[in-house]
């Protein structure tokens, strides 16, 4: 088993530092495709709550179908990743709370996922999206992970001419923000469809939260 889990954090880390590589070097372009976001969001959150362990887990929306171009791959990492910090970060018995909100002046659509644990500092709130860097001495966690992982969460919003960012005027807990334009692209196909279960969604479960519940 522990060697199993080994392997499990291994992959995550060379998949996540491959990724990395190849957008920031211009190797790969993100294929777009017109997609219900809402569904595409709601499908992935709901699909992590068999591994939410003693935490609850809840998904809420302003609009139920929101057509954009977007990556499902891509959609799929960002919340994954954004879920599994709160998880590291979150009371025993606490909640994680993901918010989908459509602004149709700035056309963009906002995603907000917070949680109920310790606050994080300003000072370290500057830095989290960077390359490599870890929870602060304030937030020493269980399972450590590599610091890569919103890195690459930040690349691939930016790749949807999007922005993320951590939200520091909250009273208690950490909310994660980001958004995306709502721009659709021409296709042949004007609205794609996505199938959560053609995109091994558990086992991206598995990889993505082994530095959560694998120590």
């Amino acid at each position: 088993m522990l060697r199993k889990a080994c392997a499990i954090r291994v992959l995550r880390l060379v998949n996540n530092i491959l990724d990395t590589t190849k957008f920031d070097n211009g190797y790969e372009e993100l294929k777009l495709g017109n997609y219900n976001i809402v569904s595409i969001i709601e499908d992935i959150v709901l699909s992590t709550s068999d591994y939410i362990k003693n935490k609850k887990i809840t998904f809420d929306t302003d609009e139920e179908e929101v057509i954009l171009a977007c990556n499902p791959d891509a959609i799929e990492k960002i919340i994954l990743n954004l879920i599994s910090n709160s998880l590291k970060f979150t009371n025993e018995n606490g909640q994680i709370e993901v918010d989908v909100k459509v602004n149709h002046e700035e056309e963009k659509l906002f995603v907000y996922v917070r949680n109920d644990g310790p606050p994080i500092s300003k000072e370290y709130s500057e830095k989290i999206f960077d390359r490599f860097v870890q929870a602060d001495n304030n937030l020493r966690r269980v399972s450590e992970g590599s610091g890569i992982g919103l890195y690459l969460v930040r690349l691939l919003v930016q790749m949807h001419n999007g922005e993320i960012w951590l939200n520091t005027d909250v009273k208690e807990g950490v909310e994660f923000i980001f958004y995306i334009p709502i721009k659709t692209i021409n296709s042949i196909d004007d609205i794609m469809l996505y199938n959560i279960e053609d995109h091994s969604i558990m086992d991206k479960c598995s990889i993505e939260f082994s530095d959560v519940y694998f120590t």
